[in-house]
């Protein structure tokens, strides 16, 4: 089960241009059964395609608003 749960509407970024993504509403929460596990803890993110950074932004607003300690970030390809 994933830690971070896309609630977002379901549009895939690569659909919009960057001026969209930039706008993007946060579309993730914390699965309710990491959200002790995460407080504190020192956590890397992992995504395919680094294009604007923005999942990468939401995602680690969404962590740390949920007590992550620090957040590194490592992408495949950009």
């Amino acid at each position: 089960m994933p830690a971070l749960i896309h609630c977002g509407t379901g549009e895939k970024q690569s659909s919009k241009d960057r001026k969209m993504r930039m706008l993007s509403p946060q579309p993730f929460k914390v699965a309710e059964i990491f959200q002790e596990n995460i407080k504190g803890k020192s956590i890397i993110l992992v995504d395919d395609i680094y294009t604007t950074g923005r999942t990468f932004f939401h995602a680690a607003d969404c962590l740390f608003e949920n007590g992550a300690k620090s957040i590194e970030t490592f992408s495949i390809s950009r």
